[in-house]
């Protein structure tokens, strides 16, 4: 039952990603993100689980599994953003992720050069980057620090042609830096494109 929640919550958000990818808001979300964390014991969880709160429309994290505080406690989501981090598989190292569309072509593996094609956003929902319009996708060899920490983890495994949301708390991300428009210690939600492997 937990797991079929969980496909029909993963389908929704590839459809809302999708239209953000293109700019477009399909449909809002309603009660749906309440009902369904609910209907998979998000508000009875036992002590130490990952729990979530919906505050204005937006979840919340408040606890990371075993007890260990999570680098998104305390951070609320805009709603346009999608971000449900129970429904979201969690790295080690501590970014979130999730698959809104896998791709068929071949799998971006440490050492290979790659191509992107990405938006980053803060959680309150404010674009702060993006590839730019009309220019060819950002290329860089996966894993060798040329980009982000949460970037070289959190691509790993993705195939051409797919789609997939990452939540990077500000240790993987920037740090204590501002770049361009992103302040520093920002949590960043990106989401990438792979165009091309090699």
């Amino acid at each position: 039952m937990r797991e079929r929640m969980r496909e029909r919550m993963r389908e929704r958000m590839r459809e809302r990603m999708r239209g953000l990818m293109h700019g477009v808001h399909r449909r809002r979300w309603s009660g749906a993100i309440t009902m369904t964390l609910a209907a998979i014991g998000c508000r009875s969880a036992a002590p130490n689980a990952a729990l979530t709160d919906e505050i204005a429309g937006a979840p919340v994290v408040e606890a990371a599994a075993g007890g260990a505080a999570s680098p998104f406690a305390g951070i609320e989501f805009a709603e346009a953003l999608n971000v449900v981090p129970l429904a979201m598989e969690r790295h080690p190292a501590g970014l979130l992720w999730r698959d809104i569309e896998v791709g068929t072509g071949t799998p971006a593996m440490p050492g290979r050069e790659i191509r992107m094609t990405y938006i980053a956003y803060l959680p309150d929902g404010t674009e702060v980057d993006r590839t730019p319009p009309g220019r060819p996708p950002l290329a860089f060899t996966l894993g060798n620090g040329t980009v982000i920490r949460g970037w070289d983890l959190g691509v790993r495994g993705m195939k051409v042609g797919g789609t997939r949301q990452l939540v990077i708390p500000p240790r993987l991300a920037y740090g204590a830096r501002s770049v361009g428009r992103i302040p520093p210690n920002a949590t960043l939600v990106f989401v990438v494109r792979l165009d091309r492997v090699g």
